[in-house]
């Protein structure tokens, strides 16, 4: 690996990959923004809450699932800007409403422009989930693919970071200001210097600019990169005659392979880390731990991003099936533990010795999620389907997974009156149990097997 990061990595190509992934940094930033926010428009401090007024159960459930409905227009529509207008502008396009709502966000005086600000982000972080591993996974040789397609998750990951890191010292104003900084520095490095994808170039017959932009992200001989300008001609013609008929549809193959990656994107729902997330300062808060929330906070998103990086070498190596299995059975122990801590503290339980056991369950449900659940359920959308469905299937899918985290952020306040945090955390946890049977005994290992070796597997 280091060797083919050395010798055949393209200055422009790790200039292109880094600048595109700044939106997904954009991305990581907006989803922790209701964690850290929330506790503020909660609070009584005028000086500080621009409200003038404690928000009510009800809105804080808007502020933190309408971003999650923004985002789950972004797969349809941004996938279809992405083949008419092409990668690069719809990814600028996109981001225009990120930067905006952040503006609205620094000088909000009521709910209703901060919830729409939140749904404008949505839209943003939804193009930015669809289209940048389609750009990067176009512009990147095949040997390092994989290497540069985990920076989207490590940067989405450093920008959560960012984020509780920067809370404590600033207001949501100062904050909100801060946020645009990066999508700044997007939007001028990328319009000014990032090259369009060659794919899409080739999807227009416009051969002599696909030729330019290919060369733009290649080191290797000339007659290397004409070769893989053919190979790029040849599975776009292919990708054109490509027609979805409904023998596909109705196949066994795509029925199974349906089922499996849906059933891992509502896992994702299910077991809790949207809600996490979106509520994490209010969790802490709830726990009355002697930690701070901030540091709380940081150490969750730390550990997250750790094992991101991590877990993006490990994937090739131990397998899709293993670590799906690791990751379901590891977030079912740390779910019960918070899922015991809330009852014993909701029965009046002296807790005053365990006021660690909350960051640490969290921390421990962080590392087990993201080392599979977290990104395999998307890299298994791309093996699971052939080329003509893998469209209509990531649509679905990703649809699904985020009009769900919608639904499970808007109802999680109301759920927690009824049933209380205990409850919820025992509910993710039930939920964890079958993510586990159903992975342990549906989902096929793909590490090393060809598409036509898949296809027979899902066949049986």
């Amino acid at each position: 690996m280091a060797s083919i990061i050395t010798f055949n990595l393209n200055k422009r190509l790790l200039f292109s990959v880094i600048t595109v992934n700044l939106l997904a940094f954009a991305t990581g930033n907006a989803y922790s923004w209701s964690s850290t926010v929330l506790p503020i428009l909660q609070s009584n401090n005028t000086e500080k809450n621009p409200l003038g007024r404690p928000i009510t159960s009800s809105e804080i459930s808007w502020i933190a699932s309408l971003m999650y409905l923004g985002a789950s227009a972004g797969p349809i529509s941004a996938g279809y800007c992405s083949n008419k207008i092409g990668r690069k502008k719809t990814l600028i396009l996109f981001s225009i409403p990120m930067l905006i709502s952040h503006l609205i966000l620094a000088f909000a005086t009521t709910i209703e422009e901060i919830v729409i600000a939140r749904f404008m982000m949505g839209l943003g972080a939804g193009c930015a989930f669809t289209v940048i591993p389609i750009y990067v996974g176009e512009i990147a040789e095949m040997e390092i693919r994989g290497f540069l397609g985990c920076f989207m998750t490590v940067s989405f990951s450093l920008g959560l970071l960012m984020v509780y890191i920067i809370d404590p010292f600033v207001d949501m104003m100062i904050l909100s200001f801060m946020l645009i900084v990066p999508i700044g520095f997007f939007l001028f490095l990328f319009i000014l210097f990032v090259p369009e994808s060659p794919y899409f170039y080739m999807a227009r017959k416009e051969k002599e600019s696909a030729e330019k932009s290919l060369f733009k992200f290649r080191d290797t001989d000339v007659s290397s990169i004409l070769k893989e300008l053919d190979d790029i001609e040849e599975i776009v013609k292919d990708s054109r005659n490509s027609k979805i008929s409904s023998e596909i549809l109705s196949s066994r193959t795509f029925r199974r392979a349906i089922i499996i990656t849906t059933v891992l994107m509502v896992s994702q729902q299910f077991v809790g880390n949207t809600i996490i997330l979106a509520y994490m300062g209010i969790i802490f808060d709830a726990t009355g731990t002697k930690i701070s929330v901030s540091t709380s906070s940081v150490a969750v998103a730390f550990i997250q991003l750790v094992v991101v990086f991590v877990s993006s070498f490990l994937v090739d190596k131990w397998g899709r099936r293993f670590l799906l299995i690791t990751s379901t059975a590891g977030c079912i122990l740390p779910l019960i533990m918070m899922s015991t801590f809330f009852y014993l503290q909701y029965l009046e339980i002296e807790l005053s010795n365990l006021w660690w056991l909350p960051t640490f369950s969290l921390i421990v449900f962080i590392f087990t999620y993201n080392i599979g659940l977290a990104s395999l359920p998307w890299i298994l959308l791309g093996e699971l389907f052939p080329m003509e469905s893998k469209g209509l299937a990531s649509s679905i899918t990703a649809f699904t997974c985020l009009f769900l985290a919608f639904i499970m952020t808007l109802i999680f306040p109301s759920l927690e009156q009824l049933i209380g945090f205990h409850g919820a955390f025992f509910f993710f946890s039930v939920n964890s149990v079958l993510a586990f049977i159903f992975v342990l005994t549906f989902v096929p290992e793909t590490k090393g097997k060809s598409f036509q070796d898949i296809l027979r597997i899902l066949d049986k």
